[in-house]
């Protein structure tokens, strides 16, 4: 049997007619599988940035379930993401949103007021001007570009990294035209593609102007978990006066609203409190797939394997189905890869997430130094004296990093001085081609 979102469905109708404005039972992933089916523009708003960063996982999960755009979630003020998604909002068309209200109620732009700085191939630009504008959008000079935010000016070659694209990207001036325009990876210095036009988006936000809620007047607004926003907002009834809002709730609130008659997994034991092994998880499944439709969701291929080869190891097959077909191609059960926070059960259907098997995975992870970074570091440890190896012209001795004049260009170079007074200058977009000698 197929899994049964029907429920679903009906509540999408009942908002899209207005026929009710608060939606009761929804625990788990299940409300942002009813924000996915609905059409966009639509704006969910979170008690706080955990919670949203959790709704759009699990929203996402969902669209590529159901073949529908993405939601974007937009961070608080000063988070590292926040510019990168706020970029979005401007410059493609808005679809659905998911933020906290912290990160709601932050100063934006006015829509004809979001800075964009546009650089195309085989055009002129003024470099000074560009350079003027990177300022004042907050961009920091840098001799090396490492991170987001940051340029470097080195003779000719101008770099860029703005905080809404994977990689930075290098122009290529010749005068005032711009003969080259490319990314690059940051760690090898190496182009990565040519592209033929970009647009810089700022890297500093406005102190002045309109919230997210006021930027997107013609979208729902769905609140989270409503109860819990009021308890760390005390004036939001104020803020959504005269606006239509959607409530949504995890707690099952009899005659309040639409009950969605959605369950947590709590009873069926399935969760790690209600069983001893995984094994025992597993014989529960196969108990439970003679009434139930089942779809486990892992959050990796390896953890999608192990799970499939458990229920082989009991003589029971359970078929491990690409995300992008499993709703065509289920049959009574199946595994599943996806970023899901937590099942449930509707109707005759349980879902199960990768945590709910095998446990929450731990959120720390060990922060990766930039071979950049390394590199700049490597630079501070020189000292005037130091041998160092060049890899086409050998070893010699370190004199500096220096502002030289080289055809017309000024910038820093690492000096290196040779036997007999020949000197070598690379620019620091060459530093992979220099390290420190050492001796026998």
């Amino acid at each position: 049997m197929p899994p049964d979102f029907s429920i679903f469905q009906k509540a999408v109708k009942a908002i899209e007619e207005e026929r009710a404005d608060t939606f009761t039972s929804l625990p788990g992933s299940s409300a942002a599988l009813l924000f996915s089916l609905l059409k966009p523009p639509g704006l969910v708003l979170c008690p706080a940035e955990e919670g949203a960063n959790e709704f759009c996982s699990d929203a996402v999960f969902w669209s590529t379930l159901y073949g529908v755009v993405p939601p974007v979630v937009i961070q608080p003020r000063g988070s590292p993401g926040r510019l990168k998604s706020i970029a979005g909002l401007y410059t493609s068309r808005r679809g659905k949103i998911i933020a906290s209200v912290d990160a709601a109620l932050a100063t934006l732009w006015q829509n004809q007021d979001f800075p964009l700085l546009g650089l195309s191939k085989a055009e002129s630009a003024d470099r000074d001007f560009v350079i003027r504008e990177l300022h004042g959008m907050g961009y920091l000079n840098v001799p090396v570009v490492s991170a987001t935010g940051e340029f470097s000016i080195r003779g000719g070659i101008l770099d860029i990294f703005p905080p809404d694209t994977e990689y930075p990207v290098r122009g290529e001036f010749f005068g005032d035209e711009i003969v080259s325009l490319r990314f690059f990876d940051v760690d090898t210095q190496l182009s990565v593609k040519e592209i033929e036009e970009i647009w810089i988006c700022p890297v500093r936000e406005p102190e002045q102007g309109p919230d997210l809620i006021s930027l997107m007047p013609e979208s729902r607004i769905i609140l989270s978990e409503p109860d819990d926003i009021r308890r760390r907002h005390f004036e939001i009834d104020e803020m959504f006066q005269g606006k239509k809002t959607i409530s949504c709730m995890s707690l099952q609130l009899e005659g309040e609203g639409f009950n969605c008659a959605v369950h947590s997994l709590a009873g069926l034991g399935l969760l790690q409190d209600e069983r001893k092994t995984i094994e025992d998880f597993v014989a529960q499944v196969i108990a439970l797939r003679r009434d139930y439709c089942i779809l486990a969701v892992c959050s990796s291929e390896g953890q999608a394997h192990r799970l499939k080869d458990l229920f082989n190891e009991q003589n029971s097959d359970i078929p491990l189905l690409s995300a992008y077909n499993v709703l065509n191609e289920i049959q009574g059960s199946a595994i599943t890869i996806g970023e899901l926070s937590r099942g449930f059960t509707c109707k005759d259907t349980i879902v199960l997430a990768g945590a709910d098997i095998f446990g929450r995975r731990p959120a720390f992870k060990s922060a990766k130094k930039s071979k950049v970074s390394q590199l700049i570091s490597s630079i501070e440890d020189f000292t005037i004296g130091d041998y160092l190896v060049h890899s086409e012209h050998g070893i010699g001795r370190f004199t500096g990093i220096k502002k030289e004049k080289i055809e017309e260009h000024e910038d820093d170079f690492i000096t290196i001085e040779y036997l007999g007074g020949d000197k070598i200058f690379v620019p620091l977009e060459r530093i992979t081609s220099v390290q420190k000698y050492h001796g026998p």
